[in-house]
């Protein structure tokens, strides 16, 4: 009797849709027909002020905690109690009395998810380095695109990494991984919906998508380095580099060389290339000197830098940039930051001889001198920099 009664008060808390009701109210309209079709607090918003919204999502953020609440006063076990939250969201998803169509359950089910999180910061199992390493996450996000469903996109699978990767699988992490699931799912629904995948035409001016897209590979030189020696590294690295330098020692000496490889489609190089090295050698070349000079630790997080943070920098900036500055965007800057700050904070589980401190410095000065006007292609300049200025603080700390 208490399973069936912590399910149904769940699912009949859930199914209460305050964004439906307020609707009818004070518009005398079905919010499922309106805007974004969703009963939802983003919705309310839009369509009925930010009065309505506050109050939808405090109910909606409540129900599922109210639903488990509720059970554990009626002596429901652990696994129910969860469940009378989940029916919430059932009952939010599937109204009876709307035919069974609701809203998303994105906010009862992100309570839930909060819940969690509180019992594992009570508990002191969630070390303060990985909330940090969170909030970097979400709050660059959020500067950077102002979007929701961008947020969600970057965010969640950040999350999920932090809950799995120190915790046993149980009670906590299963449901942790239920709601995960469902939200992002959410997300990208609402990302297809609205498109939000669109590349700015300036993004097809600026950058050559093949190369943009390719540049992940180059992750076989760290991974290289980590499963074996500085030596076998360079033996693969250095032939690719020496290929690259004769091709473009051949297009810039050959007028009609270099006209091919600028014009044909998809075109290997890029006009500002023209009369000098591509940052394809250029990368190249800083990668060759960082693993030959650098310890492993640092030479192998300083080309990840190099890889992914101009990467994510060019693709952020131009989708998303609106304060320019020297000749690039502060969103751009950003998101090179925020990329190789997270992409450290991993390694530390590879690499337990580099410091947080350690980290966050090579990602600003990584940051800083990739926007830089210092006359040297930032292809070059970055990773060494960076590598450097890493390798000084391990000295003398």
């Amino acid at each position: 009797m208490t399973i069936f009664l912590s399910l149904l008060i769940g699912y009949l808390l859930g199914s209460i849709s305050p964004a439906f009701i307020l609707g009818k109210i004070l518009k005398g309209i079905d919010i499922r027909e309106h805007g974004t079709k969703n009963a939802g607090t983003t919705n309310v918003k839009r369509t009925l002020g930010i009065g309505p919204a506050t109050i939808t999502a405090i109910y909606d953020l409540g129900k599922g905690l109210l639903a488990m609440w509720i059970a554990s006063l009626l002596g429901a076990s652990p696994i129910i109690i969860y469940a009378a939250g989940f029916a919430a969201v059932f009952g939010h998803i599937f109204p009876f009395y709307l035919k069974f169509r609701g809203g998303q359950g994105s906010a009862t089910a992100l309570a839930i998810l909060f819940y969690n999180l509180s019992i594992l910061l009570r508990q002191n199992l969630m070390p303060i380095s990985d909330i940090l390493a969170l909030a970097v996450l979400v709050l660059g996000i959020l500067y950077i695109t102002q979007q929701g469903e961008m947020i969600g996109f970057v965010a969640l699978p950040g999350f999920a990494y932090f809950m799995f990767k120190n915790y046993p699988v149980n009670i906590i992490t299963i449901t942790s991984a239920i709601v995960l699931a469902l939200l992002f799912t959410n997300v990208v629904r609402e990302i297809i919906r609205q498109k939000l995948y669109t590349l700015k035409p300036a993004f097809h001016k600026k950058v050559k998508l093949w190369r943009l897209v390719s540049r992940p590979l180059a992750i076989v030189f760290p991974l290289l380095l980590y499963y074996t020696d500085k030596k076998v590294t360079l033996l693969v690295l250095g032939p690719i580099l020496l290929i690259s330098i004769i091709a473009d020692l051949i297009r810039l000496l050959n007028k009609k060389a270099n006209l091919f490889f600028l014009i044909t489609k998809p075109g290997i190089y890029k006009e500002k290339e023209a009369r000098r090295f591509s940052s394809i050698t250029l990368f190249l070349m800083a990668s060759f000197l960082i693993i030959l000079i650098f310890p492993t630790p640092i030479a192998v997080l300083a080309t990840v830098f190099l890889i992914f943070g101009d990467m994510f920098s060019k693709f952020f900036g131009i989708q998303y940039g609106r304060t320019n500055f020297f000749g690039k965007t502060l969103e751009g800057s950003v998101a090179y930051f925020v990329v190789c700050f997270c992409a450290g904070f991993f390694l530390l589980d590879y690499f337990p001889n580099l410091s947080l401190f350690m980290i966050l410095a090579g990602s600003i000065v990584a940051a800083i001198i990739e926007v830089l006007p210092l006359g040297v292609d930032d292809n070059l300049s970055t990773g060494v920099i960076s590598a450097a200025a890493m390798f000084f603080i391990q000295q003398i700390s």
